[in-house]
């Protein structure tokens, strides 16, 4: 009985006291899909279109009030995206003439890492709830990994390499610079000893400053701005 009533409770299997413990903190992993939105600078690229793009994260969440209902998290994430467009490509002997024929076709990947903080204020308490919907919103730092690109022309390839990317703004360095996000989720709480917890979340992220490269071949400005929709799913441990 003595047990029982202390604070270790858990040797006692006392639902209410475990329960508490596991809705206050715990690792996060995420992943799924993203849907990309790109705006191009439209006298050096047209015809934006994505290409695959998916997020898969870690993150650790800690309760940030007594309520049960608001939360802070930080982790990493790694995010691949990509898109096609329409631009020039200049051979080391032609002239740069922008004449708008864009006519050859780039199909470029985006390798980033980010770190997600982020609060999340819940709609109903998370250590009485079986389930809880959610808002969350985020400041997301982002790192510009690295990339890869294949320019073409009619379908028959005229280059393939990996150019540096910087952002037209920069944070701290020329890779690095951060989006903002704003989401709604529905996650299924912890519940006494139970492992099968999940959550499900759909956000919107745009980002702060458009990003570029600048190549011997390519057009001198092709800056690119992007925001994106991502659908993820997810579980605590």
């Amino acid at each position: 009985m003595v047990f029982c009533v202390s604070p270790f409770v858990d040797f006692c299997g006392n639902p209410v006291f475990t329960s508490k413990k596991k809705s206050s903190h715990g690792l996060r992993f995420q992943f799924g899909p993203s849907l990309g939105f790109y705006t191009l600078n439209t006298k050096h690229a047209i015809n934006p279109t994505q290409r695959l793009s998916f997020l898969v994260g870690l993150k650790h969440e800690w309760r940030a009030d007594r309520s049960f209902r608001t939360f802070f998290s930080a982790g990493l994430d790694y995010f691949l995206h990509g898109v096609n467009f329409k631009s020039y490509y200049f051979t080391n002997d032609s002239l740069q003439l922008y004449d708008r024929s864009f006519a050859y076709h780039y199909a470029l990947f985006i390798h980033e890492a980010q770190v997600p903080l982020q609060l999340k204020f819940l709609f109903k308490r998370a250590d009485n709830s079986e389930y809880s919907p959610y808002a969350i919103v985020g400041f997301h730092l982002r790192y510009l990994m690295g990339s890869s690109l294949q320019v073409s022309d009619n379908g028959n390839t005229v280059k393939k390499d990996s150019p540096e990317l910087d952002f037209k703004t920069p944070l701290f360095t020329s890779h690095m610079n951060s989006f903002l996000s704003l989401g709604l989720g529905w996650q299924k709480n912890s519940r006494s000893a139970s492992k099968n917890n999940f959550f499900m979340e759909a956000s919107f992220r745009t980002g702060i400053s458009p990003y570029g490269f600048q190549t011997a071949y390519s057009a001198s400005s092709l800056y690119i701005s992007s925001a994106h929709a991502l659908f993820l799913l997810g579980f605590k441990f």
